[in-house]
This record gives C-alpha cells, structure tokens and sequence, in this order.
C-alpha cells in the first residue's frame, strides 16, 4: 500500500507546483509589503493634504506647517521610507495584478488597479519640478513659490492628480476594513474624513495659490539646462514605470500562450458543474471566470473568510496554507479540507464546495454582495411571550382573537421603535426585539429597560381596555440580555430580505423569559444589562437562573411589574434569592408549604 503523499510534495520529495507554488509563497509575504508601503504612501499624501488645507488660513500659515512635515520626511529616515515606498508599491502592486489568472473582478477592483496606473502621469511631473529640481539647482520649494508655478495653468492637473491619490488610497483602506467586526464603530467618521481632507486641500490650495499670486516676489528663471533636466528626467520616470507596466504585460500573454499549450486540469464545483483548464489560476479566479456565484469580501487578500471553500478530493496535492491563510483558518477554527478559495492555485484534478454561496440568480461572475454592517457587537436583546395563550386561543372566536393579536403587536411595536429598538422576529404570541444597534451598549441597556416598562404599561392597558371581552387577564414575560450578538442581512428570492440577530445572548434573553413564569416576575434581567445601564432600579429581587450550556447560573433581577429608576438611596433589604434550576424554582415560602402538604399527606 502507498503511503499517502505529504501536502505540496511530490514522489521525488520536491516542492510541487514549480514556478505557480513559488508565486504563491511570494503572494503570502508580498500582500504585507505592499500594505505597508501603501499604508506609508498614504500617511504622507494625508500630511501634505493637511498642510494644503491650512492654506485656508493664508500661505504663512502653509509656511509654517510644511517646515514641521518637512522635519519629518527630509530627515534620513523618512526620506528612506517615503522613496522607498514610492519604488516598492507600484512593484508588488503590478506583481499582485500579474498574478490574476482571470481579469474578471468587481467595478472598485477595476478602477483601484485604473487609478494605480494613472497616477505616473501626473506624479513625475510633480515630484522633479518639485524635489529633484530643488535638490539639483536649488529651486524654491516654498509654498510661494510653487504655488506661483501652478496656478492658474497647472491648477486642474494638480487637483486631479490630489483625487486620484486619494481615492486610490481610500478605495485600498476601505476594503481591508471593512471585513474587520471593529470597522463599523468608525466607518462613519472615516468616510467624513475621506471627504472632508481632500475637499479642504482643494479648498485651501486654491486660496493660498490666489495669495501667492498676488505678493510681489522676482519672477523665476529657467535656465536651458534645467529644462533639459526637467524633460529628461520625465521622459526616464515614466519610461520606467510604463515599461515596468509593458513588461509585466508581455509576461502576462506569454505565460496565457503557455497555459492554452499545456495540459489542463479537470476542476468539479459540486452543484456547478465540471470545468477543465489550464493550471494557473486561484479557485476564486475559476469563480469568477466561469460565472460561478460567490463571495469574496476582501476581493481576494486572504482577509476575509468569505471565498472559504470544502475541498472534497485533490486536498492532499496542494500546497500548504501560507501563512496569512492559515491564520485565517486558524482564526475562524476551520475543520480539515477547508481552504481560502483566493489562496490556492490547484495543479492537479481537484473538487471543491462553496462554503459561503451567493444568490442562485446573481449576474455572471457576480460575487456575493455581504453585508457591510454584519458583524459582532455588544447588544441588548429582548425577548417577550404573551402568557397561557394556548387556553386563550380556545375561548375567543378566530377573528377576535386576531383582532386583539394585531393591536397587541402594534401596541409593542410603538414601545420599541419610541426606544430606538428593532423587531427582528414576530412568532405566534410573542417577539425578539434589539437594542444598541446605534450608540453604546449602555444605551441599548437603558433604553431596552425602559422598553420592557413600556410593554407592561401597554399590556395594562388592554387589559383595562378588553378585560370584559377577555375570559382571563392578558399577561406578558419579558426577557432582558445584554452580550456580544452576530448582526446582518440576510436575503431570499421568496422572503426578500431581513435583518437578523443571532448567538447565545438571544439564547440567553429567551431563556430569562421562559424563567418569568418560575418566578412569577413579568420582567427578568440580567445582571450584564443591569451593569450595562449604570442605572440602579427600585423592586427588583435577586435570582439565580440556570443557564443551558452553562455551568453556573446566571444572576438577574425579576421586576413583578414595570420596571422603574430607583429614586433615591435606600439601605438594601435583604430579599430571599430563588435558585432556578432544571426548570423549577424554589423559594423559602414554596419550600414551607411543600413539607406541609408532605406532612399532610402522611397524616
């Protein structure tokens, strides 16, 4: 019998896959590179933003600040970071798009890599008039003076050239956020500064450029030699680049002649078909290039476990996971066979399943629009019952017990939507409602208290409004729960679309409500909510609730009616605490009347 082959070996002992595993080992370190010198790029373009947007205040206002950047990126260590950077960038980033097996990729991929390559075109330019020239000839870098060279001919070019900056740089920003559960707490003040910056630099750009204008200072001579210099220089930075580019580009249909010559591989997406190819592309790439529905939140940079794939048969003939790959998995605890479909390059028959599949009926290619605002976050989740329905059902008629339902919901609905909750789910006789989707949790606390007050004040009412109509008293349990929650959309041909709320604080809050009827309380909270609040509340009593799946029980506070703000400081009464647990509660007076009734019995 043959033992089975290690993982991205072969029988001879070496690597397997030759030149494809190596570029994967270089995608796995080339991703991080990449990040930080787009990351430094960026830093830099922010800080000469900024001081372009002080030009509000006046060109020595603009002086002064660039003497500050000028500390920074002219010293020996950012001038090392900053060219640096400048060189490596563009290098890996053409790298990463020679890397694609398939050009077919949403819009923003698109105009990312559109606005990567039009950039040169105006930044040589820039960059020699500027620092070269000054470096070389000694020409003034002021902002007087060369705000007096740009404006008013060169301002549309250098305004353009400031937005593709920056949009290129939000674009790369946004999307390896945006898979981060932390992302959304700030999303909206990092989209009112990717406005604000650059609509302030052009702003204040335009302002100082007028001053400038306007001050009496010698006019600039240009010697032959530095325009000589100047058209040269230019001529040879974007010569390189643009040859850079035409080089990769000539490797690119070489390897496609290749590829189209040599043997293919067969490939089964289970549920999609059978497909054969030529070696090359990621799994995600075979996605995308045969019109394969999908998800891909990170667009493919090992950043998100959305293109996460079961890999059914050919597991053992890929490489191993990469480093940014298998923390990933590491991360999400995925079972053996699931893999990163952006992170392999399979060059042997292989058979896969979509782990996160998208709509049935997206458009060719089209990945799966997720939710931005899915994610993890602290929440308070109401859970609510209306009690002994079952023997209220049977004693009124279907239409007058629908009726009652409909102004019950719509009684509640106005309690939680006055707090800024959300219903999530109406099921027969009851609901699950949320709160703190905006704000901080210890809003969502507050205001899901002051919710559950509200219900049973409504609950009171049409009691007093039904009550002759109704054979028996209409009575509600509330449960309370503030924890980590999974929020988001999800979507169905037949049902549309619907928020969600799901984890174990729901697990928790509904656990609570089913506890009211032990306790004989209309409203049990949990102690997490009541410390989430910071509010102290009057007539609570102190209960220990069993928990399934927990070990200890879980301490709450039952309100047997409305809860309300404790007034003012009362010295705390000792109130006898009932242990739930298995389903029944005992309290010190139960127990009483439990031995007297045995005492009875044995009488």
């Amino acid at each position: 019998m043959n033992r089975p082959q290690a993982a991205g070996s072969n029988r001879t002992g070496m690597p397997r896959g030759g030149m494809g595993a190596s570029m994967d080992q270089v995608s796995s370190w080339s991703r991080d590179i990449r990040l930080i010198s787009g990351l430094i790029l960026l830093v830099f373009a922010t800080t000469h933003f900024l001081n372009h947007a002080v030009g509000i205040l006046g060109v020595d206002a603009m002086e002064k600040v660039q003497d500050w950047r000028y500390g920074f990126w002219h010293s020996r260590g950012g001038t090392i970071a900053l060219y640096g950077a400048l060189v490596v960038h563009p290098v890996f980033a053409l790298l990463r798009v020679v890397q694609r097996r398939t050009f077919k990729m949403p819009l923003r991929e698109m105009l990312q890599i559109a606005l990567g390559l039009a950039i040169p075109l105006l930044l040589v330019d820039h960059i020699i008039s500027t620092r070269i020239m000054g470096i070389y000839f000694g020409v003034d870098e002021s902002y007087r003076s060369v705000l007096r060279r740009l404006w008013p001919d060169l301002a549309l070019t250098q305004s353009l050239l400031l937005l593709l900056v920056w949009t290129h740089g939000i674009i790369g920003i946004h999307f390896m956020l945006r898979a981060r559960d932390s992302y959304r707490h700030w999303r909206d003040p990092f989209l009112l500064a990717a406005i604000l910056i650059p609509l302030l630099a052009l702003i204040g750009f335009t302002v100082g450029a007028r001053e400038a204008e306007q001050m009496a200072m010698p006019a600039e001579l240009v010697s032959d030699a530095q325009a000589a210099m100047f058209a040269r220089d230019v001529m040879w930075g974007k010569g390189a680049f643009y040859g850079l580019v035409a080089s990769f580009l000539l490797f690119i249909g070489i390897r496609e002649i290749r590829v189209r010559t040599t043997r293919q591989i067969t490939v089964r997406f289970v549920g999609h078909g059978t497909r054969r190819l030529a070696p090359g592309p990621t799994v995600l790439e075979m996605f995308r290039r045969f019109g394969i529905p999908h998800a891909a939140l990170c667009g493919g940079r090992a950043r998100c476990a959305t293109c996460r794939v079961l890999v059914m048969d050919g597991n053992d003939k890929l490489p191993k996971p990469g480093p940014n790959e298998a923390k990933l998995l590491r991360r999400i605890s995925a079972p053996e066979g699931v893999r990163l479909a952006c992170q392999i390059r399979p060059r042997e028959d292989l058979q896969v399943q979509i782990l996160l599949a998208s709509r049935l009926n997206a458009g060719a290619g089209r990945p799966l629009d997720l939710d931005d605002a899915a994610g993890k976050r602290g929440l308070t989740v109401v859970v609510a019952d209306l009690r002994a329905f079952s023997a209220l059902s049977e004693r009124q008629l279907p239409r007058e017990l629908i009726g009652l339902l409909n102004r019950f919901f719509d009684e509640m609905s106005q309690a939680i939507t006055a707090h800024e909750g959300r219903i999530d789910a109406f099921y027969g006789d009851g609901f699950m409602a949320v709160f703190g989707l905006e704000g901080p949790p210890s809003k969502g606390a507050q205001a899901a208290i002051a919710a559950a007050a509200d219900i049973v004040r409504a609950v009171d009412a049409l009691n007093r409004e039904y009550g002759a109509a109704l054979p028996l008293p209409l009575r509600i349990g509330i449960g309370i729960h503030t924890g980590d929650a999974i929020t988001g959309a999800v979507e169905n041909d037949n049902l549309g679309r619907r928020e969600i709320t799901v984890g174990e604080t729901v697990m928790v809050a509904s656990q609570l409500e089913s506890a009211t009827r032990r306790v004989l309380a209309d409203v049990v909270v949990s102690e997490d909510t009541i410390r989430a609040s910071g509010r102290s509340y009057a007539g609570t009593t102190s209960l220990k609730i069993a928990i399934k799946g927990r070990e200890k029980p879980l301490t709450a506070y039952g309100f047997a009616s409305a809860p309300e703000i404790a007034r003012r400081k009362r010295e705390d009464v000792a109130v006898p605490v009932p242990v739930v647990a298995g389903g029944e509660t005992t309290t010190p007076t139960e127990a009483v009347q439990e031995e007297q009734g045995e005492a009875g019995e044995k009488a």
